[in-house]
């Protein structure tokens, strides 16, 4: 195995950043972070990734507009005579460059748009577990009143009987407990949800 450098171990320790030592300007090993360092980590981080993506277009639509502009000035002439042979560096270099720059800049903000939109879907996702934790904390799996019920006995509403596990009646304290017989003899029907036999 060989040893590594010095020079490697900081060059590692200076890799090993956090957004908040950046924004600290010190990271946990005590030096002051470098230039270079900050922007990777700021751009690692997507907080400016955004408008890096836009100046890089900006620049890149800049670079096509000079080439454009070389071409057909005086730097594609030759003699004063329009040359094709002069006109095609500017055209390539401008255009393809700032073709480049256009395409990386979209991907910058494409890139940036997607990590938002995943921050955001992340954030809600675990409002939505809590919500659904808190709420399965504070309601019972079975209902104590279903429980209790004893074989042969329904749940009667206005019209109608239930199954005291249907959920037309589920939570409600106000409905009297009948058997088939009296079902029969108030002339309730049967419901058409839990289908009492």
């Amino acid at each position: 195995m060989s040893k590594s450098s010095p020079q490697a171990a900081t060059a590692a320790e200076r890799i090993d950043v956090t957004t908040q030592d950046v924004l600290n300007n010190q990271p946990a090993s005590g030096q002051p972070i470098d230039g270079l360092t900050r922007v990777i980590t700021t751009v690692r981080s997507g907080t400016s990734a955004g408008r890096l993506g836009l100046i890089v277009i900006g620049g890149g639509l800049l670079v096509i507009g000079l080439g454009w502009n070389g071409m057909a000035g005086a730097g594609g002439e030759v003699n004063g005579v329009p040359n094709l042979n002069a006109q095609l560096p500017w055209l390539v270099s401008g255009g393809i460059l700032g073709l480049a720059l256009v395409v990386f800049g979209a991907a910058l903000l494409i890139a940036h748009n997607a990590r938002a939109d995943r921050v955001q879907l992340e954030e809600k996702l675990t409002e939505l577990v809590d919500t659904v934790a808190r709420l399965t904390a504070l309601s019972p799996a079975v209902p104590a009143q279903a429980t209790r019920r004893k074989a042969g006995e329904f749940r009667a509403s206005a019209n109608t009987y239930h199954r005291s596990d249907c959920r037309l009646v589920e939570g409600r304290d106000d409905l009297a407990s009948v058997t088939k017989k009296e079902a029969d003899s108030r002339g309730l029907k049967a419901c058409r949800i839990c289908k009492p036999a």
